[in-house]
């Protein structure tokens, strides 16, 4: 029976979410001050191909809500460039709107959520009326901190207190009801800034084939095999590339396992195509993204570095049994 070995590489990732708010001013039993949405950690690629959505505080929260008669309440949007600005000036375009993946409320535009049902409505963080952000995908980021605001102006009149008949509103300035009950003037509102943030972090895409040494009848008629592994990581971010000693090593000494069995084939991977410096995951033996095989130094997000390398099966070593001898080397990839 021949011998024969493979190897792969795995890659982890993974994300978090969350959103926090501060409310401020006082106007009666509601409070309007400046909140705060984040939308999380994401990678540079994820934020590249898919929208990052999220929901936060409008900076309008009420503590005590009477649903004896109709409350009134509508935001409108002063002003707002609509983008997260990161490193070095790059942006993330993003909406805001009033229902998760709604309409967009642009500058100047109003959402009413008068006709909203009340108890649900004070749902966001805190009790606060939520908004909802999302970004449009946008590409070549360098990782970092991304933030943007959206200045608006909350208009209210909330019944806060009765049972059979209204006896208290929470009022914005100016807003007036007639004899009915019914609002008559909005008034002049209540500005309040709404800050965005989203964190991009460095991420890479890695093509790492599986390596085959073949078959051979005995260990020192196995040839040298060489592959390049291709690497392109997040804009901007440098990088080393390490790959470990596999899974059946003995100290730094790298082997394949048949099976479950005691029977070892030992081999090593060399940084190159030509040189016997050995390919290893601590020091000196890491790659670097400035010494790649192919577009070395190239940070612009989109340009693959290639890593080429020679393994070797050690020939000098007794032939072991026949079978099917495999490892599992881990790459890993430090900013």
């Amino acid at each position: 029976m021949p011998l024969m070995v493979r190897f792969a590489f795995v890659l982890l990732a993974a994300g978090v979410f969350w959103s926090s708010e501060a409310v401020a001013q006082t106007y009666g039993s509601c409070t309007v001050g400046t909140a705060g949405t984040n939308l999380g950690n994401a990678s540079s690629f994820v934020v590249g191909t898919s929208s990052q959505s999220g929901s936060g505080g409008s900076g309008m929260a009420c503590s005590a809500i009477s649903l004896i008669t109709t409350s009134y309440l509508k935001l409108r949007v002063e002003t707002s460039t609509f983008v997260l600005t990161g490193p070095s000036g790059q942006t993330i375009p993003f909406v805001m709107s009033g229902t998760a993946g709604g309409t967009a409320i642009g500058v100047g535009t109003e959402f009413d959520f008068s006709g909203f049902d009340l108890l649900n409505l004070f749902s966001g963080p805190g009790g606060a009326v939520p908004v909802y952000f999302r970004t449009t995908p946008a590409t070549g980021l360098a990782a970092g901190s991304y933030t943007g605001s959206v200045s608006l102006r909350w208009y209210f009149s909330v019944c806060t207190l009765g049972v059979v008949a209204c006896l208290a509103y929470s009022n914005s300035p100016g807003a007036t009801r007639n004899i009915f009950g019914v609002l008559s003037n909005w008034g002049s509102g209540v500005p309040v800034t709404i800050n965005v943030s989203l964190t991009v972090e460095n991420d890479c895409i890695i093509t790492a084939p599986d390596l085959a040494f073949g078959a051979a009848p005995l260990v020192g008629t196995f040839n040298p095999v060489t592959r390049t592994i291709s690497i392109r990581c997040s804009a901007g971010a440098a990088y080393t590339v390490g790959l470990d000693n596999g899974a059946n090593a003995s100290g730094s000494t790298r082997r394949m396992r048949r099976g479950a069995t005691s029977d070892y084939l030992t081999y090593e991977i060399y940084r190159n195509t030509i040189t016997t410096d050995r390919w290893g995951n601590a020091g000196v033996e890491r790659r670097s993204s400035t010494s790649a095989d192919s577009n070395p130094g190239i940070y612009d997000g989109s340009t693959l570095q290639g890593f080429s390398y020679r393994a070797a099966i050690d020939p000098g070593q007794p032939t072991p049994p026949t079978g099917t001898y495999t490892d599992t080397i881990i790459l890993d990839v430090t900013f």
